[in-house]
């Protein structure tokens, strides 16, 4: 595992920078450089997550400190507008990655949809546990909303590249 942040020091070090971006657009690339690019997909998906969500609290289900002070009320909203988020997360996070990452063709596009979102199944359902930190220990939405998404990356990555993608 050591050996991995090593590497790639080394291979920034001995190339030039054309170098580097032709290995980041390419998809058969060292796994390292492969789980960098996935986590970059990742870093727009949840930009996307947050946005959306956000817009969601503030426009669409009112469920945040500024227009829902109750806390029960924003832990109410906070699964649905989760719920909205994700939609919008998963599929920028599965084109992104169908694009730049993942070789796309071990399965039909309908199944490779659907299970690369029943990977982000066990996130989402610790994701509606936001409702109950904000109820019951008083925490902001946000402070649920990033205590996912540490182990989802490490257990999407992995379902994702063994099992969905063909490489």
């Amino acid at each position: 595992m050591m050996t991995q942040p090593r590497w790639l020091l080394r291979f920034l070090r001995e190339n030039d920078v054309r170098t580097i971006l032709a290995a980041l657009n390419q998809r058969h690339v060292h796994p390292f450089i492969q789980f960098i690019k996935y986590g970059l997909c990742g870093v727009c998906a949840t930009v996307v997550h947050v946005t959306v969500f956000t817009l969601s609290a503030s426009f669409v289900i009112p469920g945040n400190e500024t227009n829902c002070p109750d806390a029960w009320e924003r832990a109410k909203a906070s699964v649905p507008n989760n719920t909205i988020a994700l939609i919008f997360s998963n599929l920028t996070a599965y084109w992104l990655n169908t694009k730049w990452v993942f070789a796309p063709g071990r399965h039909s596009k309908v199944k490779e949809f659907s299970m690369f979102t029943l990977v982000n199944l066990p996130g989402a359902v610790c994701g509606g546990l936001i409702s109950y930190f904000i109820f019951r220990q008083g925490w902001p939405e946000w402070v649920g909303l990033a205590g996912f998404v540490l182990p989802s990356v490490l257990v999407n990555f992995a379902c994702r590249k063994l099992f969905i993608f063909k490489k």
